[in-house]
């Protein structure tokens, strides 16, 4: 197949979650003998140097920069015209026109099925379309995330307003584009049933979750990572995405206190990029580490007495919770973090409800690592069987062949 791919991102490096998904998708399809060509949008200008990272799996990779100035007056835009800010802040006349000229190319018009990743594309995807059939990348559910941000009191005003706004739209657009869409892809279960409630039809919906991918650590590395002889409680994941710096945030300074109670030697490390300044001033280089971006995420899991995810909003597949399963780590997770996972999946999970809850969980695990470790093991059996990027990745296929199929 030829497959033109349309993504607010650019997938590389795969560290994150809809980077990851993404990236391991384009590397299925070019294994499988499918041409690529990859239309992305970033508000990163940096991402322009992973090109070349991309031309081994892409015919061809166009990326252009969104500015702060663009941003600005798609929001006032979308506001203005009645779509959520998700989906108006990634207008983009210029990338509209290359779809234009690219439509009317020899490679344009041999393509097959277009793949467009994640909702903020759609538009993208129909405008100028000569009749090729799209499908629709959801990923998850943007209408769960708004939801519970405007629920809970977990992020700035800014953002509250925005999920406020966002809220009534998104109903209203992930149900339409799935609908205009010949199939939408959506992480779990969960997700999906938000699609079917706001009124998206069943038979547009297929279900792909996330593979899981880890590198085996080596003694060295896991004995460099953090001091030696202290019980580490870990929590990994872009610390400068809303929910994960809102989950370290209430950890910090509701179980935190209780943990350092009862087993005052324990070390906590938030690991991962671009924390802001709200988190960065807990660390204190002695029990509490925010380490920022790290190469790798491995040797900080394998280290640790237990991972933990204490997330209050959530929505799609939390990586963070399988990758600790994969490697046999214990996972302390709110329900919200866990809300992804098939009932019988999380009994290798210790769920806990609120903090006192979480703080207890945490210790028992570090006085009877024994016991805790054997719930791992049932986690890792669980994901390892479920969660394979090489059966996600041809479910991806498989949808996209019938959908060109149907249109041939």
């Amino acid at each position: 197949m030829n497959i033109l791919v349309l993504t607010p991102l650019v997938p590389y490096p795969p560290h994150d979650g809809d980077k990851l998904r993404l990236y391991h998708f384009l590397a299925h399809l070019k294994k499988r003998g499918h041409k690529i060509d990859l239309f992305c949008l970033t508000r990163v200008k940096t991402d322009f140097q992973y090109s070349k990272n991309l031309q081994s799996l892409c015919r061809r990779v166009y990326i252009e920069h969104l500015t702060n100035e663009n941003l600005f007056f798609n929001l006032v835009g979308g506001m203005l015209i009645g779509q959520s800010l998700n989906v108006s802040s990634y207008f983009s006349p210029d990338l509209r026109e290359h779809l234009k000229a690219y439509w009317e190319t020899p490679d344009g018009r041999a393509i097959d099925v277009v793949l467009a990743h994640r909702l903020r594309m759609a538009p993208a995807a129909f405008e100028g379309n000569p009749g090729k059939p799209v499908v629709l990348e959801l990923t998850d559910s943007l209408t769960a995330y708004a939801q519970q941000l405007k629920e809970k009191n977990v992020s700035h005003g800014s953002r509250r307003l925005a999920a406020w706004w966002d809220y009534w739209f998104l109903r209203r657009e992930e149900a339409e584009w799935t609908e205009r869409s010949y199939k939408a892809t959506i992480i779990s279960d969960s997700d999906a049933q938000v699609l079917l409630e706001q009124g998206a039809p069943q038979e547009k919906i297929a279900v792909i979750p996330n593979g899981v991918e880890f590198k085996r650590v080596s003694r060295a590395k896991k004995s460099a990572v953090y001091p030696k002889d202290r019980p580490v409680v870990c929590f990994v994941g872009n610390m400068g995405y809303a929910p994960n710096e809102d989950g370290a945030l209430w950890f910090l300074k509701n179980v935190w206190p209780k943990v350092k109670e009862l087993a005052p030697s324990t070390l906590f490390a938030a690991v991962g990029g671009q924390p802001r300044k709200s988190l960065l001033k807990f660390h204190n280089g002695d029990d509490v580490l925010i380490t920022g971006w790290v190469p790798e995420i491995e040797p900080y899991l394998t280290q640790a007495q237990v991972s933990v995810a204490p997330l209050r909003v959530a929505a799609g597949m939390q990586n963070k919770v399988a990758l600790s399963l994969a490697l046999g780590v214990p996972v302390v997770a709110s329900p919200q973090a866990v809300s992804w996972m098939p009932l019988k999946g999380r009994d290798g999970v210790i769920v806990a409800g609120n903090e006192n809850i979480f703080a207890q969980e945490i210790v028992e695990v570090l006085i009877k690592p024994t016991r805790a470790k054997a719930w791992a093991k049932k986690g890792q059996r669980f994901i390892l069987r479920n969660y394979r990027w090489n059966e996600s990745g041809k479910k991806l296929e498989q949808v996209l062949k019938q959908a060109a199929k149907k249109n041939s």
